[in-house]
């Protein structure tokens, strides 16, 4: 039997996990607290057979930001297998949606999962990882602004009712400008500022006395990573506008996605409407980071949007559409942990495929050592 002493350290531990969690939920089911269930219940059974279509949508943004980000590999010499890509995005996704602090486990797992999945050497997988939030944050930053300056007037009309003044058009072309600012130019920054060489040095300076050891004998790695960083940032910059591209497009599939849940659900908006809602809900996800997938912060900024944009019945519509959301992230959750366990382990690349990342180390090299 546990003593109560070791029970009461034990939910302590687990406090700061629950509260948050308790707290984002609470603020959910308070927001949606007036919904008509019933007619959430009978909007939801009319789709039928349209259902599992709605899966669809969700499909085409993994497979072009798989697309884009297997593309981005060009710049570090190397091309993991495209399935196996798509199975470490899949797992990734699950692990955000799932856990607590989701985002911040994910990002820590991808560059392992890259290289036991994909065979990717770790220096190229960390690299890898920071281009795909790159991509991802600045994509999504560049899709908000320019659909906020489409939708103007429709916001400017809402922005009363949705945050109870005006400006909101102003509101989000500043969090946009933030988005590109802090992990566009920020993280390209690191990749002449040697970051991989100053996290080592901290590392070295805090915890030299347990891990020196292991710090001495992974040196190389940490100054192979920043030749790497230096490389798909800086020698083929034009490489990389491709890739967003193809990422920006994902964003605009996302916001085509709410816009069919909508007209479903018998509301009709524009297509740069639906997209602002979708960019900015997921924005506002992004604060929620203790709670795994942002629920109830996530689902009571659809009902919050749809009350802005003046939708009749919007508490009731946005928790039917809430419903057809959190289905949707429960099957690829589903899937991706399925991935994760059944995926292959130790997939190397091939010959000719690690020749290119030897020589991409050697290039890279050379372009850390030019004046």
């Amino acid at each position: 039997m546990v003593p109560p002493l070791a029970r009461m350290k034990r939910f302590l531990r687990r406090l700061p996990q629950v509260v948050p969690a308790l707290l984002a939920l609470g603020f959910g089911a308070y927001v949606m607290r007036s919904a008509d269930l019933g007619r959430v219940a009978s909007l939801v059974r009319a789709l039928g057979w349209q259902l599992p279509l709605l899966v669809l949508p969700p499909l085409a943004v993994t497979l072009l930001e798989a697309v884009a980000w297997w593309h981005s590999f060009s710049l570090l010499g190397v091309r993991p297998p495209f399935a196996s890509l798509v199975r470490v995005r899949l797992s990734t996704e699950a692990i955000m949606l799932a856990l607590p602090w989701g985002p911040f486990v994910s990002e820590s797992l991808q560059p392992v999962l890259l290289k036991r999945r994909c065979g990717v050497p770790l220096e190229t997988a960390v690299v890898a990882s920071v281009g795909r939030k790159f991509f991802v944050v600045v994509s999504h930053g560049i899709v908000l602004a320019l659909v906020t300056l489409v939708a103007w007037p429709a916001l400017e009309a809402a922005s009363p009712s949705a945050i109870g003044r005006g400006g909101l058009p102003w509101l989000l072309l500043g969090a946009a400008a933030f988005m590109i600012a802090t992990f566009g130019v920020a993280i390209a920054a690191a990749a002449r500022a040697q970051a991989a060489e100053r996290v080592h040095r901290s590392l070295q300076r805090l915890l030299g006395r347990w891990m020196g050891g292991w710090l001495q004998r992974h040196a190389s790695g940490f100054e192979r990573t920043d030749q790497q960083l230096l490389r798909f940032f800086e020698k083929e910059r034009g490489g990389l506008a491709l890739p967003l591209a193809i990422y920006a497009a994902a964003w605009l599939v996302r916001g085509l996605e709410t816009l069919l849940y909508l007209r479903l659900l018998g509301v009709d908006v524009s297509a740069s409407v639906a997209t602002v809602l979708e960019t900015a809900v997921v924005t506002v996800r992004s604060v929620a980071l203790p709670v795994p997938a942002g629920l109830g912060v996530q689902d009571a900024a659809y009902v919050l949007g749809l009350q802005g944009l003046g939708v009749p019945g919007a508490v009731t519509i946005g928790t039917a559409l809430v419903l057809l959301k959190r289905g949707r992230d429960l099957i690829w959750a589903t899937a991706g942990f399925l991935l994760l366990n059944l995926g292959e382990r130790g997939h190397p690349l091939t010959e000719a495929a690690t020749g290119r990342a030897a020589a991409a180390e050697d290039a890279a090299g050379g372009v850390a050592e030019a004046p």
